[in-house]
């Protein structure tokens, strides 16, 4: 790849300090959607800088945390609720890098007071290929090298409430940042036309 095409830029999570990891700056990022309209729309990134972020038109977002069971599934069914209200053609997958075989007790209690089922889902973990397919990602408190492969714009969530330690105001504060996201996504889908 072009060295170019890149902006580097210093990454801290909770647990130390990351290498610089490459980012596309916008240009990059509107000649990989190539053939799709580019809207540019800004979120804070850790620094408190704004990172300009493409909107896809459709297709899947990705939601990763550690263990795939906690903020990524809240991110996940919240997305996809958000979305059919907003009639954005989107699913959502939620994956882990460190992946929880059970989804823990307290998000079943949760969810299911949200009114949602997990039916037949399962947690996963992170694979190449979710990264590969998915037309946004969003990760939640993992380095930012989890996700540095996906060629599809990203924004990393981290540092939110904890939802172990208060469901409420953790799924809250997910809830928040999913409905600007779906909203952005419904902007960007209603330019297009």
């Amino acid at each position: 790849m072009n060295p170019a095409r890149f902006v580097a830029r210093s990454e801290h999570h909770d647990h130390g300090t990351f290498p610089r990891m490459p980012t596309f700056n916008p240009s990059a990022r509107c000649a990989i959607m190539a053939g799709v309209a580019c809207v540019l729309f800004a979120t804070p990134d850790r620094a408190g800088a704004q990172q300009p972020k493409a909107a896809p038109a459709q297709g899947t977002v990705l939601f990763i945390c550690e263990h795939g069971t906690v903020k990524s599934l809240i991110a996940k069914v919240w997305f996809e609720r958000y979305a059919a209200e907003a009639g954005l053609q989107m699913t959502a997958l939620s994956r882990g890098t460190a992946v929880d075989s059970a989804v823990p007790p307290f998000m079943l209690a949760g969810l299911a007071a949200d009114q949602f089922t997990l039916g037949s889902w399962h947690s996963q973990a992170l694979a190449p290929a979710d990264l590969a397919n998915a037309a946004f990602v969003v990760s939640f408190d993992v380095p930012a090298a989890a996700s540095a492969a996906a060629p599809a714009p990203r924004q990393q969530w981290d540092g939110l409430p904890s939802v172990s330690a208060n469901f409420a105001n953790g799924r809250d504060a997910i809830k928040a940042r999913v409905r600007q996201l779906v909203d952005s996504l419904k902007r960007a889908r209603d330019k297009r036309g």
